[in-house]
């Protein structure tokens, strides 16, 4: 009675501890998930955080080159400069 008892309680104390192992294990994958979970969605923030800052800065850009544009329709760079005087043959003087 006493062996059949002790192989009860042996069996017993087997399958908790295989419990106990397997509950480790589990848990343990979780924490491991939950850091990389954490990890990534501060990554997102950060990149999140960079994106509007370079959609912020492209914006200027392009209003600044929208606004050089604008400015430099108007102006006409002097590549030739000619030079008249009175005895120029291309004055129409009457």
């Amino acid at each position: 009675m006493k062996k059949n008892l002790s192989i009860y309680y042996g069996l017993l104390g087997a399958a908790v501890l295989a419990q106990v192992l397997v509950t480790v294990v589990t848990l343990s994958q979780n924490i491991g998930y939950g850091q990389k979970i954490s990890f990534l969605e501060n990554k997102k923030t950060a990149l999140q955080i960079q994106k509007s800052e370079i959609a912020q800065e492209l914006s200027k850009k392009i209003a600044i080159n929208e606004l050089e544009q604008k400015e430099n329709n108007g102006f006409i760079t002097i590549s030739d400069v000619t030079t008249i005087n009175r005895s120029s043959s291309n004055l129409a003087l009457r």
